[in-house]
């Protein structure tokens, strides 16, 4: 292995990046994530989404064969990707909306759970989780903003519940509930990704997006999203290393936050445990579950894929959907089906938890060889470089991790089974489990370099 002064070079790389490919691949992340085919009639007639996304697949399939061979950490994850579809896929036939359940099958699991795969091949090296992150944050930039746009002007609000409240601008993030959970969601990318990004303008541009995110939860009066948000919150405050300090500023922000916020919106959020300004929303929501719950006893197999309405409808006469995830999961997919989607999760987010772990332990090795100038000068800047991909990273899988968090909490309360987001932290998961291996690698071999315990050839590949 040698140097130039700036990183370190040899066998231990990352896999090969096809460049013109993944920005094809980027070029689909962001019109998938800002609806271009709906805001756009030439873009929806060329089917711009199926159009770029399906050219990235199938050269995705053909660059496999190139990839080093798999981590073990991601064939778990690949595992129950692939349980979690056969469980979906066999609810298909039995379901009693077959004709729903084989649209939603083909239109969102299957093409959602693409994005997994896309994101597992083509991500490979931390250049490209950076930019494949920054499309993914310009993406729900942009969409919030134009709601904060929406907002300003008056043309996304109006009154529902007793409120005045804030929606998308197109259909996806259209109902206020989608728009406050999307919003939610992004905010562990904003906080986690703010202390290791170095450039003035990201720094400005993670603000914006959290400001914007933040903006969208409150006024869209969605109670989910605030109980996202502070699950969040509490998250954040467990894995805070200084308690103390993060407390003293919690305090101050959230008076500030308080005493700015309008009275509706502080209404709303106490109305979670009290009573609701306008409507009977949680008497429909409680009345929902006792129906679910019973459907669910009375068909412990499921009743198919996005099936419980014809059914609820059929035995109560009522047709709303369950609002809740993990009787969403249990009545459409069964006790089975339940228990394949929490492995799925568990599995997921163990990994992300576990390569959140490898990365800070050599990451606080590297730093502290840089806190005391190991290797002089000729060293500096590849150390300096090794340990912010490492730090870049670990943020990674540490946002993963909560958007993961937001995502079940917010279950609690809307139904999520068949949206992108699970399969978005799949592929996260995958990718940075590969990524990591070799930048963990990578650091190792430069810290045994400059403190004169490096192995022989044989062991680092002929470096």
């Amino acid at each position: 292995m040698s140097t130039n002064g700036t990183r370190i070079k040899g066998p231990v790389q990352f896999d090969k990046v096809v460049w013109g490919i993944f920005l094809v691949f980027l070029v689909f992340v962001l019109a998938r994530y800002m609806q271009w085919g709906a805001r756009r009639e030439i873009l929806a007639t060329i089917r711009i989404e199926f159009l770029t996304g399906g050219l990235v697949i199938i050269a995705s399939l053909v660059q496999m064969s190139s990839l080093r061979a798999m981590q073990e950490g991601s064939r778990r994850v690949y595992m129950m990707i692939g349980a979690l579809l056969l469980i979906i896929a066999v609810q298909v036939p039995f379901a009693a909306n077959r004709p729903i359940a084989s649209i939603v099958f083909q239109d969102r699991v299957i093409k959602f759970a693409m994005l997994a795969f896309l994101i597992a091949v083509q991500v490979r090296s931390p250049k490209a989780m950076r930019l494949f992150v920054a499309a993914f944050l310009l993406s729900m930039l942009y969409i919030t903003q134009e709601s904060v746009q929406g907002l300003i002007s008056g043309g996304l609000v109006w009154q529902n519940q007793g409120i005045m409240r804030l929606h998308g601008a197109v259909p996806m993030y259209a109902h206020p509930n989608s728009l406050g959970g999307v919003s939610a969601s992004v905010v562990p990318f904003c906080v986690f990704l703010l202390p290791v990004v170095k450039r003035l303008w990201q720094r400005g541009a993670l603000l914006a997006l959290l400001s914007t995110s933040i903006i969208c939860v409150v006024y869209s009066g969605s109670r989910t999203a605030y109980v996202g948000c502070l699950a969040f919150v509490l998250g954040w405050f467990l894995v805070s290393r200084n308690k103390k300090r993060w407390v003293a500023i919690g305090l101050v922000v959230g008076t500030a936050a308080m005493l700015a916020l309008p009275d509706d919106y502080k209404d709303r959020f106490l109305s979670i445990g009290g009573e609701e300004a306008e409507g009977h929303s949680k008497e429909a929501r409680l009345q929902i579950l006792d129906d679910a719950w019973q459907i669910f006893t009375q068909n412990p197999g499921g009743v198919g894929v996005s099936s419980f309405t014809a059914v609820r409808q059929q035995m109560f006469g009522r047709i709303q959907d369950t609002h809740n995830l993990y009787l969403e999961v249990a009545t459409n997919l069964g006790i089975q089906g339940l228990a394949v989607f929490l492995g799925f999760v568990w599995v997921v987010s163990r990994r992300l938890v576990q390569v959140r772990n490898d990365l800070a332990r050599r990451r606080d090795r590297l730093q502290a060889l840089v806190k005391k100038k190991a290797g002089g000068s000729r060293y500096r800047k590849a150390l300096e470089g090794e340990a912010s991909d490492l730090d870049f990273l670990l943020a990674c899988a540490q946002a993963t991790t909560f958007f993961i968090i937001v995502r079940m909490v917010v279950g609690l309360f809307g139904m999520d089974l068949y949206e992108i987001y699970w399969w978005f932290a799949a592929g996260m998961a995958i990718a940075l489990t590969e990524i990591a291996d070799v930048a963990i690698r990578r650091a190792k071999v430069l810290e045994e370099r400059i403190t004169g315990s490096e192995p022989d050839d044989s062991v680092l590949g002929g470096v």
